[in-house]
């Protein structure tokens, strides 16, 4: 007794020295804790560096610094960030030294900014420099692009240096794609010729010779003009250039300034333009090219009015990835950076996502972001914002603004490079006279726009990744309710505004008789309907109504998958123990009825105990005999026999076809009942849903069992949470709606939902009691039941989605093929009746061996006996008495 209590005694004191060791490396913090880190109390440290011209140049920067919001989910992963200032020229060297100081200068910034734990930066934020992205890469440190070239250096932009660099993200639209628009926009007027000015400086003008040659590679015929901005006569260039091309009839005139806050080509083309009157011209077509969308002398009313542009009569043309920023929408100009820091965040939002099911860590996986950056699609103040696998914009539209007269900032056209086929048309939609904007339908059922709760919910409503605030759409989440939502709206014409219910709750009363969630909405009149995986209940039956059922649903069990198991005498398991027994019975009374009905056939006799059991077994093995019985008993007795064998190894084969075909699980919890006696493990279910309700008041006994386990901080916010209780630990189970359940087994392949469901309900349309309307959404949702609508939208959602099956008839590769494992029985009883024969076959020889020696040694024996008795004998014949 003495040894178990000391190494009791032992571990208790590591375990002590462990719990002392985990507080003192792993703080409390106020975090409220990260379910994708290994301990709740760890956080990721976060250092972003911004790139600046100089230590007073902070503007650009802050925007970004505004726009990275680390709230909710991510301020329980990541500590606060830590900003890091990293100067072109005083910090990185670029324009003196090219890459080569570029590591040694970020390492010094780190230093000099002792941020903690001296890490580098993970992401860095500013305008492309094809030597900085070189380095970067090399540190596997994303670079977030806002603009196409650098502040001032001179240095490569986008479209001379398109290296797929693979810590790329670019934030700006492709400066080619603005060029490929202006083409489009000369094939579909026909336009022919033009006159184009641009900055002399071949560093300065990249982007316009692409422009140059896209027109002239379009049969374009142009009159280039270099421009010296800088020069004190470029102003009379200028002059020269706009009364020339007016007085020749050239009324297509470009101006291309790449950097134009510096060169201000645009502002003095159009002084010049309205001192000559060309300006009030109507056949004459300006159109201006800043890669950057700023277009700073269009960025006021009181320049616009200094340039004549409020009368203008001409076209002043541009296209802008970014609105005009006199519009509420973006007062400020800033739109890229505010897109950036946004998209930042969604970025940080998916990468923590992409963690789930993965091997937690406390280090921050640089490349595995980089990779949920790129699939971030937002909405934000330049349109669309998604990235191809290069990190480049995609799908993202242009829009040509009118900047002059009474068209002041019409849309004319929206370009989107969605054509490979070369056709203009395709890709440029030419608005005309229509306003346009979002065409809504006519007003039938309701007589203003349906507000709609929702609860987030996979797979029934799910966030689109829409940058927040900037939703031009009511169109912000999928999944099957949206597509209930709107097929019934354009059953009903009716226009509506989703929003997520109030801490994303289904709806439950509180102690004062009140209730929350969606239940609560509609009740106080905020949403007119609730929809989504709501379900039908007489509690939430009495306080408002609902429409007929639109999805049957049940509660049942998500588990981690257990692993599988593998018994090497499997081969053994198609029958019972009892049924072995049984048959190794019969072969015994079968040898038995032989050997008795044999017995008295004397010299003729053939089954003798020996050849008995082979005969016996042999047949049972399908193996046969030497001989057969001649006798009609035996005869008789040997058909009787044959049959029982046919019809036991035909059970037995078709019965072990289906074991090995068939994975087996290590022992599980299968059902509610094997849940509650488990006392290993922990149950979750939602707050405030007809599950928790349903537990609350169960008067099953396994129900009560697993109520007073929930209650005891099995409560949570929402199947997501639940879902990750499942996913990260292996004695966790998920009690909820088996709709729920089922579309996280299919994207969670360590996950299983079990047991049958329990709670049957439906989900239903919720809204006010006594609705007038009520009647018309039940007609709607049995003329989309009839049509087979529901039924699509079920093998979308939930079939189409299945990432951890194959697909349905076919089997894993595991089950399709056998290994040594499922057979290693077979070899074992085969290597152990080898090993007995070869015991046999050597006894015997030694046996034979032993009895040969020793009857020759008592041959010998007796032979020396003989032979010293005749010798005595002769002995005495010849001796004298």
């Amino acid at each position: 007794m003495g040894r178990p209590i000391k190494m009791v005694y032992e571990a208790s004191v590591a375990t002590f020295l462990l719990v002392l060791m985990t507080f003192q490396y792993y703080p409390v913090t106020e975090s409220a804790g990260c379910q994708y880190t290994v301990s709740k109390g760890d956080r990721y440290q976060l250092t972003i560096a911004l790139l600046a011209t100089s230590h007073t140049d902070f503007t650009r920067q802050k925007v970004f610094q505004e726009n990275i919001l680390l709230t909710g989910e991510l301020s329980d992963c990541f500590l606060p960030v830590q900003w890091l200032y990293l100067f072109v020229n005083e910090s990185l060297h670029l324009e003196r030294d090219g890459w080569v100081s570029v590591r040694a200068g970020i390492e010094q910034a780190v230093t000099n900014a002792a941020v903690e734990g001296g890490n580098l930066p993970a992401i860095v934020i500013g305008p492309y420099y094809s030597n900085l992205a070189m380095e970067l890469e090399k540190l596997n440190i994303t670079y977030v692009i806002t603009e196409n070239k650098g502040y001032s250096w001179i240095d490569k932009c986008r479209v001379t240096d398109p290296i797929p660099w693979k810590t790329l993200i670019e934030i700006p639209p492709p400066a080619q794609g603005q060029n490929t628009a202006i083409v489009d926009l000369f094939r579909s007027q026909d336009w022919f010729t033009a006159i184009l000015m641009m900055p002399a400086s071949a560093a300065d003008n990249q982007e316009c010779q692409d422009l140059i040659n896209q027109l002239l590679n379009n049969s374009v015929s142009l009159i280039p003009f270099s421009l010296e901005p800088s020069s004190s006569s470029v102003t009379k260039v200028i002059r020269n250039i706009v009364k020339n091309a007016h007085l020749s009839r050239q009324n297509q005139i470009i101006v291309c300034s790449p950097r134009d806050t510096k060169d201000q080509l645009i502002e003095k083309v159009l002084q010049e333009a309205g001192a000559l009157g060309v300006l009030d011209d109507k056949e004459v077509t300006f159109l201006f090219v800043d890669p950057t969308s700023r277009l700073e002398p269009f960025s006021s009313a009181s320049t616009m009015h200094a340039l004549g542009l409020l009368s203008a009569r001409c076209q002043v043309l541009a296209f802008r990835y970014a609105n005009p920023p006199d519009e509420e929408d973006n007062p400020d100009g800033n739109a890229i950076g505010i897109d950036a820091g946004r998209v930042v965040t969604l970025g940080l939002h998916k990468y923590l996502l992409s963690q789930i099911g993965k091997r937690v860590s406390n280090k921050f996986k640089r490349l595995e972001f980089i990779a949920a950056l790129r699939k971030v699609k937002a909405n934000g103040l330049t349109g669309l914002i998604s990235f191809d696998e290069n990190g480049q914009r995609a799908n993202y539209t242009l829009e040509l603004y009118n900047h002059g007269g009474n068209e002041l900032y019409k849309k004319i056209a929206t370009w989107r490079p969605v054509s490979d086929s070369g056709n203009a048309t395709d890709r440029l939609n030419i608005t005309g006279e229509e306003e346009e904007e979002v065409i809504k339908r006519p007003l039938g059922l309701f007589p203003e726009i349906v507000k709609i709760v929702a609860v987030e919910e996979y797979p029934f409503v799910m966030r689109r990744l829409f940058l927040n605030g900037y939703m031009k759409s009511h169109i912000q989440y999928e999944g099957f309710t949206i597509d209930l939502i709107e097929a019934l709206s354009e059953e009903l014409k009716f226009n509506y505004e989703i929003y997520i219910s109030p801490e994303n709750s289904y709806g439950g009363m509180n102690a004062d008789g009140t209730w929350d969630g969606m239940v609560g909405e509609v009740m106080s009149g905020n949403a007119t309907l609730a929809c989504g995986a709501i379900s039908i209940t007489s509690a939430r039956e009495a306080v408002i109504d609902f429409s007929l059922g639109v999805m049957s649903t049940g509660v049942n069990i998500l588990i981690h998958k257990p692993d599988e198991s593998y018994n090497i005498f499997q081969f053994m398991k198609p029958f019972s123990l009892q049924l072995w027994v049984a048959i190794l019975g019969a072969l015994t009374i079968v040898s038995s009825v032989y050997f008795v009905l044999d017995y008295w056939n004397g010299e003729a006799r053939k089954f003798t105990f020996k050849e008995t059991i082979w005969f016996t077994i042999g047949t049972m093995l399908k193996r046969g005999s030497d001989f057969v019985p001649t006798p009609v008993s035996q005869r008789i007795l040997t058909i009787g026999f044959s049959f029982f064998v046919i019809i036991t190894v035909s059970s037995y084969t078709a019965n072990m076809a289906a074991f090995l075909t068939t994975k087996k699980f290590a022992e599980t919890v299968n059902s509610f009942e094997s849940l509650a006696s488990s006392r290993t493990m922990s149950v979750y279910t939602v707050r405030h849903t007809a599950t928790e309700a349903f537990f609350q008041k169960g008067t099953k006994s396994e129900y009560k069992q697993l109520w007073s386990r929930i209650r005891r901080g099995g409560l949570v916010s929402d199947a997501a949470h639940g879902l990750a209780k499942v996913v990260k630990d292996k004695n966790a189970a998920f009690v909820f709606d088996y709709l729920i359940n089922e579309g996280a087994q299919n994207r969670n392949c360590s996950t299983m939902a079990i047991g049958s469901p329990i709670l049957l309900q439906e989900h239903g349309i919720g809204m006010m009691a006594g609705a007038p309307f009520k009647t018309r959404i039940n007609v709607a949702i049995l003329k989309l039941k009839e049509s087979g609508f529901l039924a699509k939208l079920k093998k979308k959602w939930w079939d189409d989605k299945r990432e951890c099956q194959l697909g349905k008839g076919k089997l894993t590769a595991d089950q399709a093929q056998f290994g040594v494992k499922h057979t290693l029985g077979v070899f074992i009883v085969s290597l152990f009746g080898v090993s007995v024969s070869a015991i046999l076959f050597i006894s015997k020889k030694i046996t034979f061996a032993i009895t040969t020696r020793y009857r020759r040694y008592r041959q010998h024996k007796e032979q020396n006996r003989v032979n010293n008795a005749n010798i005595i004998g002769q002995d005495h014949v010849g001796t004298p008495c």
